[in-house]
């Protein structure tokens, strides 16, 4: 063959080729890619999604763990400051502490004061008061401990007064370091 029809025929080929591979891109290729397209905003839709998801559930774990935070304090705040008056809790409380420190109990008497209102009865509660007046006999050592533990207790307890005396013999056993003490301390709870 002739050089210049190998030229013609080489330029046919390449420009048959040419046409050979349009066709494919847009028969073949084109439908593909634009399901690829197509599949790839989906596939980016869906992950945002998932992203969304898992914040979200991550805000309502945390929610949740605050709840429960919430409802332990209020329970600690109950425990504080009970929801409601409870006379026998406050005595046993005394009786308890004054046992533990070894004072004897001589007298107790428990009387209501006026409950304070609340400035938002909406939002929070009114608090009530219970002032318990008791008279103790022991060592001022066990009574440093008693009034020790008394501030340490979980409830609120104010000591209102306090008189100091030393304890009167009676009999023939005489008790060195003996005194007695007349107190009044107030309690605290939530009026309704």
């Amino acid at each position: 063959m002739k050089v210049s029809t190998k030229r013609v025929f080489s330029i046919l080929i390449a420009i048959f080729m040419f046409i050979a591979s349009l066709f494919i891109y847009s028969s073949l290729i084109k439908s593909i890619y634009a399901e690829i397209k197509n599949k790839r905003t989906e596939i980016v839709s869906r992950l945002e999604l998932i992203n969304k998801y898992e914040t979200s559930i991550k805000q309502i774990q945390k929610i949740l763990s605050e709840y429960q935070n919430i409802s332990q304090f209020a329970e600690t705040i109950s425990s504080i400051l009970p929801p409601e008056q409870n006379v026998s809790q406050s005595v046993n409380q005394i009786s308890g502490l004054a046992k533990i420190n070894n004072l004897i109990i001589n007298f107790l008497s428990v009387q209501q004061l006026a409950i304070t209102p609340s400035s938002k009865p909406d939002l929070i509660r009114g608090r009530g008061v219970l002032r318990l007046n008791f008279a103790l006999t022991g060592s001022y050592e066990n009574f440093r401990k008693f009034v020790q533990t008394m501030e340490t207790n979980i409830s609120l307890m104010d000591l209102i007064s306090l008189k100091i005396e030393p304890k009167i013999e009676t009999g023939l056993k005489s008790v060195k370091d003996n005194f007695s003490y007349a107190m009044a301390v107030d309690t605290y709870y939530q009026s309704k």
